[in-house]
């Protein structure tokens, strides 16, 4: 979004505001926007704004999980939860809606700023299932956390 003072006069100031919405864009970015006025020496000025957004809680490898593998054998799979704030963050309550499909562990990497998330497969017979994992924190600007986890249970390895 951009605004600006319509009207400036001869040799005075005026203010230019661009915005951008940082829901949509993650990691660096650069966005380049161009002036123009009706002075003959100077019809035209480049603008350019470079950064880098990260979100409130950061996921690595990301915000999916894939638990697929044969029955028998531990089919396991992790996420790190990263606080990218100054202060300290908890996660106050773990839920998943996989029944007894999963068992799960949350373990502090680095309290209050790195969280690592197991999920290890349970599944009784081989098949499919998905689900998600929602964390409670107690950062106020990002309350919950949403992890899909995506399993297939086969009987055998695949050739």
């Amino acid at each position: 979004m951009v605004r600006y003072d319509r009207t400036i006069p001869p040799g005075g100031k005026g203010r230019i505001t661009l915005e951008i919405n940082s829901n949509s864009i993650r990691g660096k970015f650069e966005k380049k926007a161009v002036v123009w006025s009706d002075d003959t020496e100077h019809m035209s000025v480049a603008l350019s704004l470079r950064g880098e957004i990260r979100p409130h809680v950061g996921l690595t490898p990301g915000g999916y999980l894939s638990l697929w593998g044969v029955q028998g054998k531990t089919i396991e799979a992790h996420v790190d939860i990263t606080n990218n704030h100054k202060t300290p963050m908890k996660i106050t309550r773990v839920r998943h809606d996989m029944g007894s499909h999963v068992k799960w562990r949350l373990t502090p990497v680095r309290p209050g700023y790195i969280y690592r998330l197991t999920v290890i497969d349970q599944s009784k017979s081989p098949g499919e299932y998905s689900g998600h994992f929602r964390l409670e924190t107690d950062l106020p600007q990002k309350r919950e956390v949403t992890i899909i986890v995506n399993g297939m249970v086969r009987t055998e390895a695949k050739k």
